[in-house]
């Protein structure tokens, strides 16, 4: 079921790509109310007029278009579902009996108002109770987006034929209301956004330096829609995803996401809508990650400790990940483990940057006293000795093993065979195209850092021990040249 204006445009875009679409908008613009009103900084607009519709509408159409295309098991998934014991006659009568009552009708709608999304995994978990393990690669329809905009709603699907076309028009209703509506009938602006970005992507694949031209026209836009709106929660959140974006999509150069932040800060703090304590734990993060990247030591701890203070970075970063999804690595932390990539996980990261500007700064007693707090700095077994002072062969010998058991689990995700395990790490870690390459870049400077520390602050027996095994699994020549040259120039 499309609306009238998705058809039209579709048709457009058939028989003459992005231009035969664009053509077609210009066209309709012609006829607007306010042409002026008509930017282009993501190409013509499209009047919300022509794809806002009410709840009843909304909800009819979402779940029409979700029974037709998702009320039966697709023939590809059945071999997924009967592997954990469930028949497909059962799971179609299930979905049948959903689709088909008022009762699924009202779940169904609620569901996708509070996700504001919904694929057929998301159905699945609906429908069943609980998340099912299974992956269905494709389907004819891919997702449906809901948004409530004042008392109207924006429903549009993805469809897996002329894909392209559908973000480019979901990128294009988006865009659309950001300048036509005033700014503080939208919510959900960060998750709004990520999913414009996300359908920009995918509709400009083919465009030379897209990163750099989607950022220049984001800047034009909002800042077209700053001066366009009065003070709003709105209003903050675009700007503070203008923020994140710039900051996920610059290599190099950060000098705009620092302006940005500048500007956004002087902006908003004697305003009724101040930062709140999460915005200033995204804000410092990112400043976190910037000065990092700078080298600019004392911003680094500066802001490091304030994250770790009170446990800041911890206590928002769940709210942080559901509005910024990329922003914080979350793969789960391994507090057990000296042997990981430490860029995985946004706790583990911090811990390990912070440790090397407490390093790079020659700040050797503060690094000890951050060691012995914080188990996640090394590992549980390190941690352990170097706070009980366990200096005895026993304690050196289980955290070899914990090192051999991470080397394992990094080459084989298996605590099988950690003899084959080890000779395989030892033949490829230093090999750039080894998929555990960056783990032992980022270990074996984590593990530096450590022994620096440990030297200068004379916790020598420990220091040797650790020197032994990372020679024996983690050496890397750059490194191990670099602490030979810190040793004696301390000595």
């Amino acid at each position: 079921m499309l609306l009238h204006c998705d058809e039209q445009l579709l048709t457009a875009y058939r028989h003459n790509g992005e231009k035969g679409a664009e053509a077609l908008l210009s066209k309709w613009a012609e006829y607007s109310a306010n042409p002026q009103n008509n930017p282009q900084f993501f190409g013509q607009t499209l009047s919300p007029d022509l794809f806002l519709v009410s709840e009843e509408v909304a909800m009819n159409v979402a779940f029409s278009t979700a029974r037709k295309y998702w009320g039966r098991v697709p023939m590809e998934a059945q071999a997924l579902f009967k592997r954990q014991g469930l028949d497909s006659t059962f799971m179609n009568e299930r979905l049948n009996s959903f689709f088909y009552s008022q009762k699924g009708k009202e779940t169904f709608f609620e569901q996708l108002y509070a996700q504001h999304t919904m694929n057929v995994e998301q159905l699945i978990w609906i429908v069943f109770g609980k998340r099912r393990d299974v992956h269905i690669q494709t389907t004819e329809l891919q997702t449906i987006f809901l948004y409530k905009i004042e008392n109207e709603y924006i429903v549009h699907m993805i469809y897996e034929e002329d894909a392209q076309f559908w973000h480019w028009l979901f990128m294009k209703k988006v865009y659309s209301l950001l300048i036509h509506k005033p700014l503080e009938q939208l919510t959900f602006i960060h998750e709004m956004m990520r999913h414009f970005e996300y359908s920009a992507q995918k509709s400009y694949t083919h465009v030379h330096n897209f990163s750099y031209n989607y950022k220049k026209n984001l800047d034009k836009c909002i800042t077209h829609v700053d001066n366009q709106n009065p003070s709003c929660l709105a209003k903050k959140q675009l700007q503070l995803y203008q923020i994140v974006a710039h900051y996920m999509w610059t290599e190099n150069d950060f000098r705009k996401v620092r302006e940005l932040i500048a500007s956004f800060e002087i902006e908003w703090r004697y305003s009724m809508y101040a930062l709140t304590e999460k915005e200033k734990v995204l804000i410092a993060y990112i400043l976190l990650n910037v000065a990092h990247q700078e080298q600019h030591e004392e911003d680094v701890i500066r802001y490091g400790e304030y994250l770790l203070d009170d446990e800041r970075l911890n206590n928002y970063a769940i709210e942080i990940m559901l509005e910024y999804e990329e922003l914080l690595p979350n793969i789960k932390p391994t507090p057990q483990a000296i042997v990981k990539n430490y860029a995985n996980n946004y706790l583990e990261n911090l811990y390990a940057i912070l440790l090397q500007n407490y390093v790079q700064t020659g700040s050797y007693v503060k690094g000890l006293r951050f060691i012995k707090e914080h188990a996640l700095v090394s590992s549980k077994k390190i941690h352990e000795a170097l706070v009980h002072k366990k200096y005895n062969q026993e304690q050196f010998i289980a955290i070899e093993s914990a090192i051999q058991k991470d080397i394992a689990l990094q080459v084989n995700n298996s605590l099988q065979q950690i003899g084959a395990s080890l000779e395989e790490w030892r033949r490829n870690y230093r090999d750039p195209e080894a998929p555990y390459y960056f783990t032992a870049q980022s270990s074996s400077l984590n593990m530096m850092n450590i022994m620096k520390v440990l030297f200068v602050t004379e916790q020598y027996e420990l220091f040797e021990k650790l020197m032994e095994m990372y020679k024996k699994y983690l050496l890397v020549d750059e490194h191990f040249e670099e602490m030979r040259l810190f040793i004696s120039a301390y000595v």
